[in-house]
């Protein structure tokens, strides 16, 4: 767990002031398991901030975004927005039952894809960074 000095330093390295509502939402986001939703965010705030609105989470979680200090994720049905505070290089695997979202990297899926595109050319597009986000269903063994 982060200490308030460094959420503080996390902020200012985005461009945003760090008020109490913005460090309280990043703490809870980033205690919170797996990824996220707003709601989920609000939930965990909202005990000690009376004051937070949902729309209050969901304005600082789009202001974090901005900021490069987390990624929106779709859930297995792109009805619900999910959040990632793990901005590194990484893939999702979208479990359509229970909802889970996996982190999931992979090298050698990572050249595979840059030779594929390399190889086929696009017209006015060069291609700098992908992360898939891959739906389906965890299978017991």
């Amino acid at each position: 767990m982060l200490t308030p000095e460094q959420l503080r330093e996390r902020l200012a390295t985005a461009g945003l002031r760090a008020t109490q509502q913005r460090l309280a939402i990043l703490e809870a986001l980033l205690t919170l398991p797996g990824h996220p939703t707003a709601e989920q965010v609000f939930r965990r705030v909202r005990p000690a901030n009376p004051t937070v609105s949902l729309g209050t989470v969901y304005k600082a979680l789009d202001s974090f975004v901005a900021g490069g200090l987390l990624r929106r994720v779709a859930d297995a049905d792109g009805t619900r927005r999910r959040y990632d505070p793990d901005c590194t290089h990484h893939h999702h695997l979208v479990c359509q039952d229970t909802q889970e979202i996996i982190d999931y990297c992979d090298p050698q899926l990572d050249h595979l894809l840059q030779e594929f595109f390399a190889a086929r050319g696009f017209d006015n597009f060069q291609p700098r960074s992908f992360s898939l986000h891959i739906t389906g269903t965890r299978v017991s063994h």
